[in-house]
């Protein structure tokens, strides 16, 4: 999820919220990093074709079908957003926003691998970024001209102006359209414009979504082929000239594995907070990320599930035999499993954060401990880069 600098906007239902919050506790989990002086030597060791196969587990049974899975699920979003320009009804609202929710998932579980095709193309801003741009969404709904934000080129600098065509498309913009308080909105909430804008913001996530897939699978948009092929067979393109280097992508501290697990605790859970934290009630509650729908929560868990997806070399929770896991059991057994264990603790900590996040920033004691679950989660696999990937 690309994060810019946070926008002092308004919104409706930001006041009942923040009386709603829980107070603020003076506690703090102070429970130290398991993984702090960690010295257990190895039993193993990993070989290339060990890695190899690891690798080709992880894009074949673990990248592609999650991104194949977010493009039907972005079809069937943008079918029912169809349907809406024809409607009168509140159902089909409801099942747009479903659909939503639906698709919001796989994307949530794509961000252990936001490198190649995503960060190419610049997929992840154009989808996902956030805070919105809210002052320009209404002023595109009040002229009804959504072609510049739909169709313009992502600003993907740290810099990017805070009208930047990402900060008026992609899930947030659905979001914004479709969802209020945590509900689907009504037929009678969505004017000509607002149904107009929405199926052009889908029809371009729709685009993307392609382009994710098919950057993968075929190098569409891409200069050197399928992206899919230079993790399973490197030999220099992309910057990749090893399996090994294959490996440290899956698990970088950028926007590979280790790059999700510190983005969730410091900037998604971090960012909010901190602005609560600070005496800025109204600027933490706006600055959560999907909090039109609540979505939040299920976001940052799903998030931690995709580096449990990289990991283990599946989508269900079972260990692949050729899989980082696998590899990391014979090499160390230890720290394997307690990698295994910080995964499910940190899946288990967001989890205790009281539902919906948005009125829980003052939530001390389990924000905390989220937080600290996310920063040893990064600890652990950058030992585990560090052991096969050599960094």
């Amino acid at each position: 999820m690309k994060t810019w600098k946070f926008l002092p906007i308004m919104a409706m239902g930001v006041c009942m919220a923040m009386t709603s919050c829980s107070e603020d506790s003076k506690k703090e989990d102070v429970s130290p990093n398991p993984f702090a002086g960690f010295n257990t030597p190895d039993s193993g060791t990993a070989t290339d074709d060990e890695l190899k196969a690891a690798v080709a587990t992880y894009v074949d049974d673990v990248v592609i079908p999650t991104y194949q899975d977010m493009y039907n699920k972005v079809t069937a979003l943008n079918t029912a957003v169809q349907k809406l320009s024809t409607s009168s009804s509140d159902n089909d609202v409801a099942n747009a926003a479903d659909t939503w929710v639906a698709a919001r998932k796989p994307w949530e579980k794509s961000e252990a691998f936001l490198y190649g095709p995503a960060d190419l193309n610049k997929l992840d801003p154009s989808l996902d970024s956030w805070p919105l741009d809210k002052g320009g969404i209404d002023a595109i709904l009040q002229s009804g001209n959504w072609e510049d934000a739909v169709g313009g080129d992502v600003d993907d600098g740290d810099d990017a102006p805070a009208d930047a065509p990402q900060n008026l498309r992609g899930f947030h913009t659905a979001e914004y359209l479709l969802f209020e308080d945590g509900e689907a909105k009504k037929i009678t909430d969505l004017d000509a414009n607002k149904i107009g804008y929405l199926k052009a913001v889908v029809g371009r996530m729709s685009k993307d979504t392609e382009l994710l897939l098919k950057g993968w699978t075929e190098g569409k948009n891409l200069e050197n082929g399928a992206y899919k092929d230079a993790m399973k067979a490197p030999n220099g393109t992309y910057s990749i000239s090893n399996i090994k280097q294959s490996v440290a992508m899956i698990l970088n501290s950028d926007n590979g594995a280790e790059g999700i697990a510190n983005e969730v605790g410091a900037t998604k859970i971090g960012d909010p907070v901190d602005k609560w934290n600070s005496g800025d009630k109204e600027g933490g509650v706006l600055a959560v990320e999907s909090w039109y729908s609540w979505n939040s929560l299920d976001d940052y868990t799903d998030n931690i599930y995709s580096i449990r997806n990289a990991y283990y070399g599946s989508l269900d929770g079972t260990v692949a035999s050729a899989s980082l896991c696998s590899i990391m059991k014979k090499v160390n057994p230890t720290l394997n499993d307690m990698v295994v264990k910080q995964i499910q603790e940190t899946i288990t900590a967001i989890n205790d954060i009281p539902h919906p996040f948005r009125n829980n920033l003052g939530a001390t004691t389990e924000v905390k401990n989220a937080q600290n679950q996310c920063a040893f989660l990064c600890s652990g696999l950058a030992l585990v880069r560090g052991k096969l990937a050599g960094e």
